[in-house]
């Protein structure tokens, strides 16, 4: 009953019945405590920095490894992270895969392609520097727009100016060549879109990357809009899998306790991983 009256997705079945789709993993709500170190508060993006033992460390290396093993001969490079609608914490969960990433040394590229809400390129501090935008638009080369994040081991390039046509700039020649010359470049490509929703933006960027991942608030998105979302990247042949985003541990313990395979790591395996 607790399921049939909750609209979002609850359960890994739920996912998998409606949307055939794998769950790659389940990221637990982080409070105050998981975020805390010894130089003060930790942005969560930077999880996999400060606390590679985490549990939410552990969650972007499952994520990894799970797109990783959608195609096995030839590992997907190039990965949009996208949601339904906003407030699912898919820039999180980007910014966080490219820090995982960058932990284990591959040479990774974070993409902020969000060009009407750059929410990433505010958060790493480059709203004034030249980007993605001004290398469209030729005012700009490679090497100027990208950034070296040296904490993070990654390099982001960030969105740049502000533009009115933002979907002609991400569907032109310029931005294929880009991706093609990137894909040879890097190991990781990580491209934050916008969500699928409000705008034709993140449509438009899934035809340039090789597999998308799907970001889903736990308990939140409506389940139909989330299948709508899904029929219009291309059904399965993009979506790389799953992550089921900001979930409450304690809340989904009522849903029984075959919820979720995390459910049993928590209370079981609590001590594998660094507080």
């Amino acid at each position: 009953m607790r399921q049939k009256l909750n609209s979002g997705f609850t359960i890994t079945k739920q996912v998998e019945d409606m949307l055939g789709l794998p769950v790659l993993a389940s990221v637990s709500r982080m409070g105050g405590t998981d975020l805390r170190a010894d130089s003060g508060m930790t942005p969560i993006h930077q999880l996999p920095l400060s606390k590679p033992l985490s549990r939410y460390s552990e969650a972007m290396r499952s994520l990894r490894s799970g797109i990783h093993m959608t195609d096995v001969d030839q590992p997907p490079k190039v990965i949009q992270i996208t949601s339904a609608v906003p407030g699912e914490g898919k820039t999180t969960i980007a910014m966080s895969l490219a820090a995982s990433a960058g932990t284990a040394n591959l040479k990774t590229l974070f993409i902020d392609a969000d060009l009407r809400h750059p929410t990433a390129t505010r958060i790493f501090g480059l709203r004034e520097q030249l980007g993605l935008v001004d290398l469209l638009v030729g005012e700009a080369d490679l090497e100027a727009v990208v950034k070296r994040h040296e904490t993070g081991g990654y390099s982001v390039l960030p969105a740049g100016s502000r533009t009115q046509n933002p979907t002609d700039l991400l569907s032109s020649e310029r931005m294929k060549r880009l991706i093609t010359e990137l894909r040879d470049d890097y190991d990781l490509v990580v491209v934050d879109s916008p969500p699928v929703g409000p705008v034709i933006d993140p449509i438009v960027v899934s035809h340039l990357c090789d597999k998308a991942l799907l970001v889903i608030r736990w308990g939140a998105t409506a389940r139909e809009l989330v299948k709508e979302t899904v029929d219009q990247l291309f059904g399965h042949r993009k979506i790389a899998g799953v992550a089921l985003n900001m979930v409450n541990d304690r809340r989904a313990q009522k849903y029984g306790k075959y919820a979720y395979s995390y459910y049993y790591r928590h209370h079981h395996y609590g001590n594998y991983y660094s507080k």
